[in-house]
C-alpha cells in the first residue's frame, strides 16, 4: 500500500470514529425512558440486558472481525446502531426498550476490537506500528470530542422533541457507512490448514486467544489493572452525578463538570504517545495506578472543590493509559487473533462492571457513598499490592 493510501485509510478511520460516536441520547436516555413510563428499577434492568449481551457476544463478534474482516464487523455494528435508534423511536414497553438496548450492546461488540485491529494492521502494513499510540490517541480524542458535541446537541434536540434525538442517531449512523465503505482492509495472517470449516475456524480463534494469555504472563497484571480502573471509573462517572447532587451541586454545575471532563480527555488522548516515549510501560503502569489510588482516596474525603478536581484527574489518568495499554497488547498478538483477544479483555471488563455496578448501588443504599467508595478503594489497593510484585 502506498504512503498516500496509508494516510487515506487513517483519514477515513478518523471520519468514521467521529460520526459513529454521535449518540445524541448519551446523557439523556434515562430521562427519555422515565418520560416513557419506565421506573428506575426497569431502567436498571434494561441497562443490565445491554451488559449481558456484551458479555455473551463480545468474543464471538471479535472472531467475526478476525475471520471475515474488520470492515464487515464495523458495517454490521453500524447497521445495529441504526436498529437501536429505530427501536428507541418506536418502543413503548419494557420488552421493546430491552430489545433496543440488547441491539446497542451487540452493536458495541461488533465495533470494539475491530477498530483497534484495523488501525494497527493499517500501520503494520507499512511498518509504522510505532505510530499506533499517537494514532489511537487521536481516535480517542475524536471519540470524546464527538460525544461532547453529541451531549450538547442532544440536549437542544430533546427540548424540541425526542424524535429529533433518535432520528439524528439513525441519520448519523447511516452516514457512518460511507467512510467504512472507503476503508482499505489490510491483509491478515490465516491459519495454515486449508479449507477449515466454520466451526473449526472459530475453535482455533478461541484457542489462539487463550494461548496468548497463557504465553504472556507479563501481560496478566496490566490487563487486570486496566480492567479494574475502567470498571471503577465507569462506577464513578455514572454514580458521580448523584454524588455531586448530594454534595449540593446544581444540575448546570454538574453538566459543566462532565463537559470539562470530556474536553480534557481530548487533550490527554492526543498527548498519550509522548508519555509512552519518555517512560517504560512498566513504570507507566505501576506509578500511574498508584496515582490513581491517591486521587481515588482524595475523591472520597476532601473539600468539595478537591472532590471535583480528583474526579477530573482520575478520568484523565484512564484516558492517558488506554492508548499506551492498547499498544502494549497489540505488540503481543498476531493480526489473525487481534480483535478476538481484545474482545476477550472487553468481555471480562463488561462482566466486572455487571458484578460491581449493582453491588456499588446496593452499598450506596445501605452504607452510604463514602463507605461504599472506601470499600472499592480497598479492593483497588489490594490488587495493587498483589500485582506490583508480578509486574
Amino acid at each position: 500500500m502506498k504512503q498516500v493510501s496509508l494516510t487515506r485509510n487513517i483519514r477515513f478511520i478518523y471520519i468514521y470514529i467521529f460520526v459513529a460516536q454521535l449518540f445524541f441520547d448519551r446523557a439523556l436516555w434515562v430521562i427519555y425512558l422515565n418520560d416513557k413510563g419506565m421506573s428506575m428499577t426497569e431502567v436498571g434492568m434494561i441497562e443490565a440486558l445491554m451488559h449481558l449481551s456484551v458479555v455473551l457476544l463480545e468474543i464471538p463478534t471479535g472472531m467475526v472481525a478476525d475471520l471475515y474482516g474488520r470492515k464487515v464487523s464495523l458495517f454490521i455494528g453500524n447497521l445495529l446502531s441504526i436498529g437501536y435508534g429505530t427501536f428507541m423511536l418506536i418502543s413503548d414497553s419494557l420488552s421493546l426498550f430491552g430489545l433496543a438496548f440488547v441491539t446497542l450492546g451487540v452493536a458495541m461488540t461488533f465495533q470494539s476490537g475491530a477498530e483497534e485491529a484495523l488501525i494497527y494492521d493499517t500501520l503494520k502494513e507499512k511498518g509504522k506500528e510505532k505510530q499506533y499510540t499517537r494514532v489511537f490517541g487521536n481516535m480517542t480524542a475524536l471519540a470524546l470530542l464527538s460525544l461532547s458535541f453529541a451531549k450538547l446537541t442532544g440536549g437542544w434536540m430533546a427540548e424540541i422533541n425526542w424524535e429529533l434525538v433518535y432520528g439524528g442517531i439513525i441519520v448519523t449512523h447511516v452516514l457512518a457507512l460511507i467512510p467504512i465503505s472507503f476503508l482499505h482492509e489490510p491483509k491478515r495472517e490465516r491459519d495454515a490448514g486449508p479449507n477449515l470449516g466454520i466451526k473449526q475456524q472459530w475453535e482455533n480463534q478461541l484457542k489462539d486467544g487463550l494461548s496468548i494469555w497463557r504465553n504472556n504472563p507479563s501481560a496478566h497484571v496490566p490487563i487486570i489493572f486496566f480492567i479494574m480502573i475502567v470498571t471503577s471509573i465507569v462506577i464513578l462517572t455514572f454514580y458521580g452525578q448523584e454524588y455531586f447532587t448530594r454534595l449540593g451541586f446544581s444540575s448546570i454545575t454538574i453538566g459543566i463538570i462532565f463537559t470539562v471532563e470530556g474536553l480534557l480527555g481530548v487533550v490527554m488522548a492526543k498527548v498519550a504517545y509522548r508519555l509512552e516515549a519518555k517512560w517504560q510501560f512498566k513504570s507507566i503502569t505501576q506509578y500511574g495506578y498508584l496515582l490513581y489510588l491517591v486521587f481515588f482516596l482524595l475523591f472520597i474525603w476532601s473539600p468539595d472543590w478537591a472532590i471535583v478536581s480528583s474526579f477530573l484527574i482520575l478520568s484523565q489518568l484512564v484516558t492517558l493509559y488506554e492508548p499506551v495499554f492498547s499498544n502494549y497488547i497489540q505488540q503481543k498478538v498476531e493480526s489473525r487473533t487481534r480483535a478476538t483477544f481484545f474482545s476477550m479483555i472487553s468481555v471480562v471488563e463488561s462482566f466486572s462492571i455487571m458484578l460491581l455496578f449493582p453491588l456499588f448501588g446496593w452499598m450506596i443504599d445501605t452504607i452510604g457513598f463514602q463507605n461504599g467508595l472506601f470499600i472499592l478503594f480497598v479492593l483497588l489497593a489490594s490488587l495493587y499490592i498483589l500485582g506490583t510484585r508480578r509486574i
